[in-house]
């Protein structure tokens, strides 16, 4: 009882506390708008629906348009499509091949599409059915009510691009009556002459594609062209009511709450932007209202449920965390002998005493790790290699004061390397153990050696290669630096039976930023050094190093006409004797690796003239190992190779392919995707199996469909995923497996990019179908 009376407890239990009113607050809210907040979620869920739909809809008039400006501008179109009577016995044999490019069109696009047919002249109609007379066509075998052969002759009049038909009812084989159709005509110039192509767009096939995708059975649609004419309508609405509905969206508002027919609906209006179409979707409240009274029970259990583990958890949570705190306030006030804490507590805020002595002690510690990190050894690694590389240095601490603090007091610097090679009998006679140890101790025994004659700092750049940063204060110390290195390699002269010392020394240099040029100074004598021992000593002031690379504008069209002409060979040949060119000129080890990354560039220079975006040949890693001017000696070889490889690349991209006909390309991409939809095709997959390169295949694809590879792939899963959903009992991971999508968590999110509900939604909104029907 006494800790219930302590005011620290009761605030702490009122913080815990509070924490409740949110969940209170959303609560009541929830249970008084939970009407509203349906229809927003229904209201979410059908535009998305709608804009699904709708979007599947344009795309298959988009693959319609691209279909009919590839069959004008094929080949077969192109050579053979003439009038008849300008046609000889010879060329007539050949008709049979524009009607099998018309059925291969046809199929590209078969779900929506109900006729294609093609005429010149008013004597023959070339369809996927075959080769007929045009008053036989248009009289018995396709006749469009509301348009008589008369208005198809007038159509060779004049070219139109692509123009979508007001619908109409077609009667196919000699009076049997057939459905609504759209037709969409393309008239075009084909060898001088006017040829009219039409596609007839099966008016049941889009309506049962959005009643297929719809959440509720209840639901309709209706789609209304640009001059507000009625296309489809499967609700059965009447043409004024059709009217007040479309009046109700003037601007960008697409949803609406309205009575139609004194039925109170939910009107969704998704515009198309491709051909001026509006879609629009009528469901009635109805059929959702039901939903929220079973929402609300939820709601309120959940929140009351909430509200009384809040309570005991709070209260056994106080208690918990008072007692830890009541002794840390003993303590701090033991710990503390200062009038100021007296007085904090005699204001009888234990809060405020606890926090303010805490603050003191976290600050205390904060600045002695400072202090400490702030010199660490990784610190002063990260700033001596930004110094040897010429990196800027982006700390606060300016480099001459920790330069001071390590006590690099002197005017002159200069770098000395030590590259170890080990032999064989080093990893073959020593215990790996023993091999660690060894490699982990190198730096503290050179650092020891060399200190004890120069003031340095070592750090290991690289594995097995060490550099040492000197210090002198006078020119003349170079003596006590000789007698550093004699000591050092009478050290490992014993141990020179397990590896080789190889130790460059750099010129000296008065200026900070210029320690760079005695490393790269010290590399370089490294390579150009000789020697027959063991231990070898390369002094850079000893051999004569330019600072520059030798790469001629030559030098450069020699590389190009490589690339032009496809031969590795001579790339090869070119690039390694540009490297030895400059390598027997003394260029130091940092101009070689600029060389290097000069000619990375002459070849990004050849691919952007070309458009190849530079991220199809190079990833952001191999182009940041590529451009970096600094390198070890072991790196300089694996560099050539890498540039090699970039070679390579642009070669194979750029070298020139023949290309097939579009229709072949598409069927047999198609076909492939809709046999291995359950398998991990992607593009790159899909372009190799069709023996092509994927950036021409994508683009093809793009060209004639209208629609991406990878969108198509996801239609064709997404459809099968209803199919299974709809048919079978299988859980939603393994419809995810059965349809090569293997993470559960992908396939949800793509069903709910295209389908615009989850698939369990779409279960639900399925069964509920069928019991509807039964």
């Amino acid at each position: 009882m006494q800790v219930i009376k302590n005011k620290l407890f009761q605030k702490i239990l009122m913080y815990f506390l509070s924490l409740l009113i949110p969940i209170i607050i959303i609560g009541l809210t929830s249970y008084l708008n939970e009407d509203q907040i349906v229809k927003n979620d229904v209201s979410q869920k059908l535009a998305a629906n709608l804009k699904f739909s709708s979007r599947t809809v344009d795309i298959y008039l988009e693959m319609a348009q691209s279909t009919n400006n590839n069959l004008f501008l094929s080949d077969i179109v192109q050579q053979h499509l003439k009038p008849y009577s300008q046609l000889t016995d010879a060329e007539k044999v050949n008709l049979p091949l524009i009607v099998r490019a018309i059925v291969q069109n046809r199929n590209t696009i078969s779900s929506f599409i109900d006729h294609i047919f093609l005429y010149i002249d008013t004597d023959r109609v070339y369809s996927s059915e075959g080769l007929f007379n045009f008053n036989t066509f248009f009289d018995q075998f396709y006749s469009l009510n509301d348009y008589n052969k008369d208005y198809w002759k007038q159509r060779l009049g004049s070219s139109s691009f692509f123009e979508l038909l007001r619908p109409t009812k077609v009667e196919q084989f000699y009076g049997s009556h057939g459905q609504m159709v759209i037709p969409s005509v393309s008239t075009q110039y084909v060898n001088g002459k006017l040829a009219t192509m039409v596609t007839s767009l099966s008016v049941p096939a889009i309506s049962s594609s959005l009643n297929n995708n719809s959440l509720y059975p209840s639901t309709s649609y209706f789609i209304m062209d640009s001059k507000r004419k009625v296309i489809l309508n499967s609700g059965k609405w009447d043409e004024e009511s059709l009217g007040h509905v479309s009046g109700l969206f003037p601007g960008a508002q697409n949803i609406q709450l309205a009575k139609l027919n004194n039925t109170e609906v939910l009107i969704v209006h998704a515009p198309s932007g491709s051909f001026g179409w509006d879609y629009y979707s009528v469901t009635p409240v109805s059929a959702f209202s039901g939903e929220s009274s079973g929402i609300l029970n939820v709601v309120f259990w959940i929140c009351l449920s909430l509200v009384i583990i809040g309570i005991l958890f709070s209260f056994l949570f106080s208690v918990n965390l008072y007692n830890p705190i009541k002794n840390i306030k003993d303590v701090l006030i033991r710990e503390e002998k200062e009038i100021e804490v007296h007085n904090e507590l005699r204001s009888g805020d234990e809060f405020k005493m606890i926090r303010s002595r805490i603050h003191q002690l976290v600050e205390q510690n904060r600045n002695a790790a400072l202090t400490l990190n702030q010199y660490s050894s990784e610190l002063l690694d990260q700033f001596f290699t930004n110094l040897i590389k010429a990196h800027p240095w982006v700390q606060q601490e300016i480099p001459t004061r920790i330069l001071g603090k390590l006590g690099f007091d002197g005017s002159y610097y200069s770098c000395c390397c030590f590259m170890f090679d080990y032999k064989n009998r080093f990893f073959h006679e020593l215990s790996e153990g023993d091999r660690l140890l060894i490699q982990e101790k190198m730096k503290n025994v050179l650092w020891g050696l060399m200190q004890r004659h120069v003031s340095c700092y070592v750090l290991e750049l690289d594995p097995n290669l060490y550099v040492c940063i000197m210090n002198l204060k006078q020119e003349e110390e170079r003596q006590q630096l000789n007698q550093a290195l004699d000591n050092i390699k009478s050290t490992f002269e014993y141990d020179m039976i397990y590896c080789e010392l190889k130790i460059g020394l750099g010129k000296i240099y008065s200026k900070i930023g210029d320690i760079a040029k005695s490393y790269s100074d010290a590399i370089t004598a490294i390579v150009q050094g000789t020697g027959h021992s063991d231990v070898t000593i390369a002094d850079a002031a000893d051999f004569v190093i330019e600072q520059t690379y030798f790469y001629s504008f030559l030098d450069e069209n020699k590389i190009a006409n490589g690339f032009k002409t496809g031969n590795m060979e001579t790339l090869r040949t070119e690039v390694e004797g540009l490297v030895q060119f400059n390598m027997n000129r003394g260029v130091s080890y940092v101009y070689l690796g600029a060389l290097l990354a000069e000619l990375m560039n002459t070849g990004i220079r050849y691919i952007h003239e070309r458009q190849i975006p530079l991220h199809t040949l190079l990833t952001e890693d191999q182009y940041a190992i590529l451009a970096s001017r600094n390198m070890s000696p072991g790196e300089f070889r694996e560099r050539i190779e890498r540039l090699l490889k970039f070679y390579e690349r642009i070669v194979a991209e750029t070298t020139v392919k023949s290309e097939p006909k579009a229709g072949a390309v598409i069927t047999l991409i198609t076909g492939y995707i809709e046999n291995h939809y359950a398998e991990n095709i992607y593009l790159e997959h899909i372009a190799d199996e069709i023996g092509l390169s994927p950036k021409y295949v994508s683009r093809l694809f793009k060209e004639t469909t209208g629609t991406s590879i990878t969108d198509y792939i996801s239609l064709v899963r997404m459809a099968k995923a209803k199919e299974l959903l709809a048919e079978t009992d299988l859980k939603i991971s393994e419809v995810s497996e059965r349809i090569g999508i293997l993470s559960r968590t992908t396939f949800l999110r793509i069903f709910k990019k295209y389908e615009g509900i989850s698939p369990m939604d779409y279960r639900t909104s399925i069964a509920r179908k069928q019991n509807e029907a039964k």
